[in-house]
């Protein structure tokens, strides 16, 4: 299933984050730790909130944030609303992107993880 997403974009604090991360790991692409947050929220049992802020921070084009694995990416997603019981269509589906990578993002910065050999340890 293509659900065509266009832009993720993030609120100002969590471009603060990843401003903050970038520094730390010295990953200097945006859409390289939107990944790894996309992926780590995945990876939880629950559902992340959905954000509620002004989305004004970082925008990264869908195909450059998800690269040359959007389909797996994309799979991964539409897999999660499956288990979660939530309806697939576009609109939940960049709702909880959006929600999934500020989640990821937050614990990568609060975990203090440097490198990506620390996510193994989620």
């Amino acid at each position: 299933m293509d659900l065509k997403l266009d832009t993720l974009r993030t609120t100002t604090n969590l471009k603060n984050i990843l401003s903050r991360i970038k520094g730390i790991t010295g990953i200097q692409h945006w859409n390289v730790l939107c990944r790894w947050g996309l992926s780590l929220s995945l990876k939880q049992k629950t559902l992340p909130r959905l954000v509620d802020e002004k989305l004004d921070g970082v925008e990264i084009d869908f195909d450059v944030f998800v690269g040359k694995n959007k389909n797996i990416y994309t799979q991964l997603l539409i897999n999660n609303l499956r288990k979660n019981k939530i309806e697939i269509n576009r609109d939940n589906a960049y709702k909880y992107m959006i929600a999934h990578v500020n989640r990821g993002i937050s614990i990568i910065y609060n975990k203090k993880i440097k490198n990506i050999c620390d996510l193994f340890n989620f």
